[in-house]
């Protein structure tokens, strides 16, 4: 058991089940993020565990501690909102001091307290200042403070840096992370943006339509994703998806055939229908002496997107002779009557190509993922 467990925990509203059967478990002081797309039901999971919505069935434990039917307030738990929740009409110090007024501790604590969580959030020289006197950054940390002086078993952080500009994310996000790292609290951190879940957590826990699709430290993530939607939802940009099939102990794409790094066979699903998967940097220039064991090809350059250190090449690839695949649409590489899709390799800036060019580009099978396109169950995890 860890410091915080979510075992077997549903949510439903009348016929609606919102998450299912949710499994979790956090160790003390780490930093678990849980990402998805809008409506998976990851904010909802954070209002169960802070008490604010009643579950379904299951069990959270914080400590070994049974904690459902506690109020809130009984919980030891601070959230940290989208929305900052400080009050208008009172100064910085007045809102960090706030929850520990209703908690009746004496003067001098209160003041030890938001005068540590102050200097913490360097937010000392703004204690006597109003939220309207401070920017966007000064709030969430105001916010951020509040929870801190309650000095909780268990920071909930849910999107809290979706209101600030793409420059102040930045920064929050690195603060955020050291402070974590500072007080060591058990932290659970909600977004949506894959990159925040990448950057701050130590492990992440993917969610969708409420249900857990795999959870992972960042780099099992991104090396090894369970499933299709995984493998398309984190990394930036997407993978790349192909429609594939096995022959002869090789594997045949659109782009031409490889045999499959690793040992042992590939349990080949029903129907056969695969889907081959890769990251754009792992589409590599060409060289003399790289076709060995790879899958090289030649693309023309349709868009170029540079981005300064590096720079985005994307390609057309047909798919004659692979029509009729019955392959999940979110991949974004049609069925049935598809002839094309689109694919990104990350390049060289320094490379020089321009589009309309042909640009020749190679892939090591070790960067190679296959999937059931049915299932969408990663094929290789389990194989060596």
């Amino acid at each position: 058991m860890g410091f915080l467990d979510i075992r077997n925990v549903t949510k439903s509203y009348g016929a609606l089940e919102v998450l299912h059967e949710v499994d979790i478990s956090v160790e003390e002081g780490e930093f678990l993020v849980l990402v998805g797309p809008s409506g998976c039901g990851k904010s909802t999971l954070l209002n169960m565990i802070v008490g604010l919505e009643q579950v379904s069935s299951g069990e959270i434990r914080v400590d070994g501690e049974l904690v459902n039917d506690l109020d809130p307030r009984e919980r030891n738990m601070a959230m940290v909102f989208q929305s900052y929740a400080i009050y208008p009409h009172m100064t910085v110090r007045e809102n960090m001091a706030f929850p520990l007024k209703l908690a009746k501790l004496p003067p001098e604590e209160i003041e030890r307290r938001v005068g540590e969580a102050a200097a913490i959030l360097e937010l000392t020289p703004l204690l006597e200042r109003r939220p309207h006197a401070l920017s966007g950054g000064q709030r969430q940390r105001v916010a951020m403070g509040r929870a801190i002086v309650r000095e909780p078993s268990v920071f909930l952080l849910d999107e809290p840096l979706s209101n600030l500009d793409a420059k102040l994310r930045g920064q929050m996000r690195m603060e955020i992370a050291r402070l974590q790292r500072r007080l060591g609290t058990t932290t659970l951190y909600v977004t949506h943006d894959q990159t925040e879940a990448m950057t701050l957590g130590d492990r992440i826990a993917v969610l969708r339509g409420g249900n857990i699709q795999q959870i992972g430290t960042p780099r099992e993530l991104y090396e090894r994703p369970a499933n299709l939607f995984v493998a398309g939802f984190i990394g930036s940009p997407a993978m790349n998806f192909l429609p594939a099939r096995l022959e002869e102990g090789e594997l045949v794409l659109p782009l031409g055939s490889l045999k499959l790094a690793g040992e042992g066979a590939v349990a080949v699903p029903p129907g056969g229908e695969l889907v081959a998967a890769f990251r754009p940097e792992h589409l590599q220039l060409a060289v003399a002496g790289s076709s060995a064991g790879s899958l090289c090809f030649e693309a023309q350059v349709e868009l170029l997107e540079w981005l300064g250190p590096e720079l985005f090449v994307h390609f057309e690839v047909g798919l004659d002779g692979f029509g009729g695949m019955a392959l999940p649409q979110e991949l974004g590489i049609g069925s049935g009557d598809a002839v094309r899709t689109m694919v990104v390799a990350r390049i060289d800036p320094g490379c020089g190509v321009k589009e309309g060019e042909t640009l020749a580009l190679c892939i090591d099978p070790a960067n190679v993922q296959l999937f059931d396109a049915r299932s969408g169950g990663n094929l290789l995890v389990d194989r060596v």
